[in-house]
């Protein structure tokens, strides 16, 4: 047998480490994804009527829930929530200096959607800087809102969902990357950055949504 080269040695050493670090973030993946799927399924009952889960890909990149026939302001929920690369150790790396999080999406068809349209979003950033440029001949009226975020809206608003929405945002601020709530379906479209410690309870969450929703 011919030994191996300084080279082919480190090609080696590399793929091995490659492998290694692909099988435990995929474990660290499976384990995060038990542990978000059990606090969001500890939550549902809030939403009530019949939840349906599937996977997205495999459990290690998330699973989805949809709630039919939910409870009023609701009408149908679909809830996902999407892991962050850990299989592959720098690209999550990349992921986590850009600000990527675990992230949890939720969707719902209301039975009374609003008559205004509402946006909650960081107030400085290209998400707003993207909103106003498409605005056309309505433009949005901004207002401060607590943890940094702005509420965006247009039309008759109502000044108890705006009281709603600043109550969700003091509650959940830092973890809002974007609510959108107006006339069209889905009414309500969410999204909420997931810590990997600190997040309140999936109740608490759900309950703040359904304020929002269904004032």
């Amino acid at each position: 047998m011919i030994p191996a080269t300084g080279n082919e040695r480190i090609l080696w050493l590399a793929l091995i480490v490659l492998v290694l670090s692909y099988l435990a973030g995929a474990w660290l993946n499976r384990r995060r994804s038990k542990v978000i799927g059990k606090w969001l399924q500890a939550g549902l009952s809030v939403l009530g009527g019949t939840p349906a889960w599937k996977l997205t890909r495999s459990l290690s990149t998330g699973a989805e829930v949809m709630v039919t026939d939910a409870y009023h302001p609701f009408q149908r929920v679909q809830a996902g929530y999407y892991l962050l690369t850990r299989e592959i150790m720098p690209l999550w790396g990349i992921e986590l200096l850009r600000g990527k999080r675990d992230l949890l999406a939720i969707r719902a068809d209301l039975r009374v959607p609003p008559a205004a349209e509402y946006e909650l979003m960081p107030l400085q950033g290209k998400l707003r800087t993207l909103l106003d440029s498409k605005a056309g001949d309505r433009p949005w009226q901004w207002q401060e809102m607590p943890a940094g975020l702005g509420l965006a809206t247009r039309g008759e608003t109502s000044r108890t969902t705006v009281r709603a929405i600043g109550s969700f945002a003091k509650r959940h601020g830092p973890l809002i990357e974007r609510l959108s709530l107006h006339p069209r379906q889905p009414g309500l479209t969410v999204f909420v950055k997931l810590p990997t410690a600190g997040m309140s309870s999936a109740t608490e969450l759900l309950r703040g949504l359904k304020d929002v929703s269904g004032s």
